[in-house]
């Protein structure tokens, strides 16, 4: 793909908000539609916009929001800090509209980049919901469903807006990462530590669209969930982690010191797409995470133009949710392999802050979209050899450089060859 001379970061917010959009509304359809329609498959969903004009002004997501009806899902971006030390890797996001018990979810459906930005910045454990009383009140009911068009009735106001109040809707898989922060603090003792998801630890995924489950084979459990063909499967990773890079891209401009990569199937995925980056360990796609949670894997970024190496600790773990009698068996071991990390010097307290210290390289994300401000602005430091591009010290640097650097390091991890996808990827059903 062409290279604009805009930072990774904000390159992918204009980049990944319209992509399935493109694909299923302005690409060829019929025998000639593109992989990535499949996720028309799974319906249509209750959808929010901001009540405001542009991006609310504070962080957090807010719970007084327009309903704009049923619509398909916007791919998702990074959520959290494009800077936070820890990265939580899944294979592709989750869709809690899909169950019965959550039919009142909302998805964010926004006609304005910079509120798309700020919701990923800021959405930490919680998404919204309708539920309960209001829900009920709305028409909500078993008739409700992905494929039903059913609208919740919600009177617009004087302005047309169609007002609700949202429910914060804790989700279980995100809770489970914050509780993982919350031990790690205790046992490193670093006390009056403010470890939070989406600050210090944010989460993405190999692919940007969600769904209820990656598969290819129907689940007899539910027989209305849209299994992927082989070739779908195929396309959509060669379109979205392949040739669009969106996952390796952000990868390589969030640097994490950790990678906390989560299931088996994304493991497989991770492992096969990885192979031959791994500076330490020699983990094999097909590897158990019940094994590899117990060893101490690195995985290089590449070398700066300053001579000095990048690298970060791999850890894996099953399932938080999908399979959480296993994780809590094994949880554990992933507690400790976090406070190895610590002990390794991959992670540590900034006592100012009461975060985790920000690693090397640039952001200028909150900044440059006018979504927030930069917390650690004072801690980050270039890749390049061409001065300090910091948060909102833009001025004096260049931009251009700094993400030569960020596509050089990218140019290194995909300097190994790459098995074909339908290889690679041909264990990542998720069971």
């Amino acid at each position: 793909m062409a290279q604009t001379n805009l930072p990774l970061e904000v390159e992918l917010i204009y980049e990944v908000m319209p992509c399935k959009a493109l694909r299923e509304a302005q690409e060829p359809q019929g025998a000639t539609a593109h992989p990535c329609t499949y996720f028309k498959k799974w319906g249509t969903y209750h959808s929010f916009d901001y009540v405001m004009d542009g991006p609310p002004p504070q962080p957090g997501v807010p719970t007084q929001v327009r309903y704009m009806g049923r619509a398909p899902l916007l791919p998702e971006a990074l959520s959290g800090c494009r800077k936070s030390p820890i990265l939580g890797v899944g294979i592709n996001p989750n869709l809690p509209g899909w169950s019965a018990s959550k039919r009142g979810a909302l998805n964010p459906l926004f006609d304005d980049y910079r509120q798309y930005a700020h919701y990923f910045r800021y959405r930490s454990t919680d998404k919204l919901i309708v539920k309960g009383a209001a829900y009920t009140a709305a028409g909500g009911g078993p008739h409700d469903t992905p494929f039903s068009g059913f609208e919740l009735n919600i009177a617009p106001d004087a302005h047309g807006n169609r007002l609700v109040k949202a429910d914060l809707d804790t989700q279980s898989f995100y809770r489970d990462y914050q509780s993982l922060l919350n031990d790690l603090a205790t046992t490193m003792n670093w006390n009056g530590a403010k470890l939070a998801v989406g600050e210090d630890l944010a989460y993405m995924n190999m692919v940007a669209c969600p769904s209820a489950k990656w598969t290819t084979q129907p689940i007899p459990a539910d027989p209305t969930l849209p299994p992927m063909t082989e070739t779908e499967r195929t396309g959509i990773v060669t379109e979205c982690f392949r040739e669009r890079r969106y996952f390796m891209r952000q990868l390589v401009q969030t640097l994490p010191s950790v990678i906390l990569v989560i299931s088996q199937n994304t493991a497989n995925a991770f492992l096969s797409e990885m192979q031959g980056r791994f500076t330490l360990g020699n983990p094999q796609p097909g590897d158990s995470v019940k094994n590899l949670v117990d060893q101490d894997i690195r995985l290089g970024y590449g070398t700066l133009p300053d001579g000095s190496t990048l690298e970060a600790k791999v850890i894996f773990s099953p399932h938080f949710t999908g399979d959480p009698l296993t994780f809590q068996q094994f949880r554990p071991k992933v507690l400790a392999q976090f406070v190895n990390a610590a002990q390794q010097g991959f992670i540590r307290l900034n006592a100012t802050t009461k975060h985790l210290a920000r690693g090397r390289g640039s952001c200028v994300l909150c900044p440059m979209l006018q979504i927030g401000k930069c917390d650690y602005e004072g801690e980050l430091t270039p890749l390049s050899l061409t001065g300090g591009l910091l948060a909102t010290g833009m001025a004096n640097v260049s931009l251009v450089d700094e993400k030569n650097t960020q596509l050089d390091l990218l140019a290194q991890l995909e300097s190994f060859g790459q098995r074909p996808v339908k290889v690679a990827w041909a264990t990542t059903d998720e069971i």
